[in-house]
């Protein structure tokens, strides 16, 4: 053995042993995640050293966060004035959670659309986006230039070119074509990336790996928005290598919108490392509001409140979001999501829900985009279904769609999934909508895809053979970083 390689394995020895004392001392972890890097570090120091630098330091991402974020503490203790209807006055204390942890105002004057399918979808948006008079905002964690994506930058280069605004926000992990960012800059518009992905920075890469941001929003004219799981890109139209693509939106005409802007400049501040706090204002498309409240035979506006999160927040809110929904449920619980990989909190308050007599349903893909994610799926389902927990797995192509449905009183539908990347690493939003005839619009589209899926049964799951077992219990030791 040559000296400078000894020298080397005694550096990496040390250097990992140093992490291991940050972790236990100076980073207040999960013990999860305490437990998992330690394991790593001292099973594989070699690779340990490599994974660690890239998705586990903490404080060096702290620091750097601290930097370009405004973080957001308690600015609010006031009490929701909730109207006199019951089923809104029995998530009160989630209504108000939400405004003190994320500064986000329930709002009612409202008129939603909900999109499944991705035709309807990017015909609606494109629809809008050639009506834009003032301003387009653009969000998202994934923005292909392929077909969808020119006829999509396409209008964008004409209504900056008109004098619309147009500001675009794309996740620096995505893949972006050089020639997609000049056409809309030399138009006029402003493209940004949200912390671009630079390998050979590693004091960078620290940050960027795990702080992406997973949001998908388009706001046209602070009057529309679209939010839920669709990307850009032609896979949600079926053509990709994964077929047919169900997932999940809604078009918001209302005083959301302005709580939606609000969060789009969030991020706009962070890409831009400003402070970009929008000007308040009232929302001036009331009168459209009413008159499409009136066209749809809907008797009052929709109450939404928005909900954001991000690894700069002082609370979980995301993840205390889906735990305050669980927890309240009485009758039933739906969820849809591509990635079921709940950490410890939401699990064992899945499974409290059950014992407790709350139906129970979960739906994931049969099939994933993620070569090891369908065995970390079915081996976190696979431990529900002792509680009776229904787990149902979509064979109809590739489902997207993230949701949580409850009691017929609440969904919360967006660009979070029951992860720990949405649940503590990325910058997420989703919208909670309380409204009776909106979930159960929901209800019918969740069972209307059940015909589309095999349900996982315990005694198919307890004959599974060695090989699969093998395959869930090694891949799930990853959840932690998924």
């Amino acid at each position: 053995m040559s000296i400078a390689i000894y020298f080397f394995r005694e550096y990496i020895f040390y250097i990992n042993i140093f992490f291991i004392i940050v972790i236990i001392l100076i980073e207040k972890r999960n013990p999860l995640y305490t437990l998992f890097w330690i394991t790593i570090l001292l099973v594989a120091p070699y690779l340990g050293f490599i994974l660690y630098i890239f998705l586990g330091l903490k404080f060096q991402k702290r620091r750097t966060a601290e930097k370009y974020y405004k973080w957001k503490f308690f600015q609010s203790r006031k009490i929701i004035n909730s109207s006199d209807r019951q089923d809104l006055f029995k998530w009160k204390q989630l209504i108000s959670y939400l405004e003190v942890s994320s500064m986000n105002k329930l709002t009612s004057l409202n008129s939603i659309k909900i999109i499944t399918s991705g035709n309807k979808f990017f015909d609606m948006m494109k629809s809008d986006l050639l009506d834009a008079k003032e301003s387009i905002n653009i969000e998202y964690y994934s923005f292909r230039y392929d077909k969808i994506g020119h006829e999509i930058v396409d209008i964008l280069v004409d209504k900056a070119k008109e004098g619309v605004k147009v500001k675009v926000i794309i996740d620096g992990a995505s893949s972006v074509k050089n020639k997609m960012l000049n056409r809309i800059t030399y138009a006029g518009g402003e493209i940004k990336r949200f912390f671009p992905w630079h390998f050979l920075f590693l004091k960078l890469a620290t940050l960027r790996v795990n702080y992406r941001d997973h949001r998908k929003l388009t706001i046209i004219d602070d009057k529309i928005g679209y939010i839920g799981g669709f990307n850009i890109g032609d896979e949600y139209l079926g053509k990709g290598p994964l077929g047919n693509w169900r997932d999940s939106a809604v078009r918001i005409l209302g005083e959301c919108v302005l709580e939606l802007q609000k969060e789009f400049y969030f991020s706009w501040g962070i890409v831009n490392k400003k402070d970009y706090t929008p000007i308040e204002a009232p929302y001036k498309y009331n009168e459209e509001v009413e008159e499409q409240l009136i066209k749809d035979n809907e008797v009052h506006g929709t109450h939404i409140q928005v909900v954001s999160s991000g690894p700069n927040y002082q609370f979980r809110t995301m993840r205390d979001n889906f735990l305050k929904i669980i927890l309240e449920a009485q009758k039933y619980i739906y969820i849809q999501s591509p990635y079921f990989v709940p950490d410890e909190i939401i699990l064992e308050a899945i499974r409290v829900a059950a014992a407790s007599g709350v139906k129970i349903k979960i739906m994931i893909p049969n099939i994933s985009d993620h070569i090891f994610m369908k065995w970390v799926n079915q081996f976190f389902a696979g431990e529900l279904l002792d509680l009776g927990v229904e787990i149902y797995k979509y064979n109809n192509g590739f489902i997207h769609s993230k949701l949580i449905l409850a009691d017929d009183e609440i969904v919360s539908i967006g660009s979070a999934n029951f992860d720990y990347r949405s649940l503590y690493q990325n910058f997420e939003m989703n919208i909670n909508i309380y409204e009776k005839y909106i979930v159960e619009e929901f209800y019918k589209i969740f069972n209307n895809d059940i015909r589309l899926c095999v349900r996982l049964f315990k005694s198919q799951y307890s004959k599974r053979g060695l090989w699969i077992k093998f395959k869930e219990s090694v891949f799930r030791l990853l959840a932690p970083i998924l």
